[in-house]
């Protein structure tokens, strides 16, 4: 019977993605999707649409952020709807105490100060940007295509572990940041998965119904042990 009870356990189970582990949609909450990472916080800005809103120096703030700050990927699907000249920062990897982030960069991206720049991004228009550390270098992904690899001296580790979106350092004055909108932000223990999507929580009965059928099923298996 305990095998039963353990196969029906896995099934349920299946369906959870193994590298994908939170995933932030803003269908009118800061919450995780997948009901498995904290809230994120925000300063300023507003959800419309699907969609978290910001201007110069209003972002979003994640804690206890990554389960691995050295092995991680972050998936983000956003756009600026400003001038792109200069730098403008989408992740900051210090608690906004150094200059140090993955940046837009006069219309490309720009991890400063460890990798090369690459790629075309445009206003107005969605990307979907990635970045994977792994082993001691990052990669950076566009559209989930690989822009650049490059060897990381720990700039893209924290050592909080929490990481800060769109909004820009102190250590620059702020002067780094740009207006724009998120549709998404998703965290992955690797790059393997930035094309999958995420599977939402399920509503309490939906969740009844699921755990119901298979537990009905190990109850069939059961009766036909006992009818042998």
């Amino acid at each position: 019977m305990k095998k039963y009870i353990f196969l029906c356990l896995v099934l349920l189970s299946s369906s959870a993605n193994a590298s994908l582990i939170n995933s932030y949609d803003f269908n009118d909450t800061l919450s995780d999707t997948m009901g498995n990472g904290v809230d994120l916080v925000a300063s300023g800005g507003n959800i419309s649409s699907g969609r978290y809103n910001f201007t110069d120096n209003q972002g979003l703030k994640l804690t206890s952020a990554l389960p691995n700050t050295s092995d991680y990927a972050i998936e983000i699907k956003f756009q600026i709807n400003q001038n792109t000249s200069g730098y403008n920062k989408v992740i900051d990897f210090q608690n906004l105490a150094s200059d140090i982030g993955l940046y837009i960069n006069s219309g490309t991206v720009d991890f400063y100060t460890a990798g090369p720049t690459a790629g075309s991004i445009s206003i107005d228009t969605d990307y979907t940007l990635g970045l994977a550390r792994s082993d001691g270098s990052i990669t950076v992904f566009l559209d989930n295509n690989e822009l650049f690899s490059t060897s990381d001296s720990n700039q893209a580790v924290s050592a909080s572990n929490i990481l800060n979106f769109f909004e820009d350092d102190t250590h620059t004055g702020q002067r780094e940041a740009f207006t724009g909108s998120v549709d998404f932000i998703r965290i992955h223990n690797d790059s393997s998965s930035f094309d999958e999507i995420p599977n939402p929580v399920p509503v309490p009965a939906a969740m009844w119904l699921f755990a119901s059928g298979f537990a009905g099923l190990c109850g069939m298996r059961k009766r036909s042990s006992y009818s042998n």
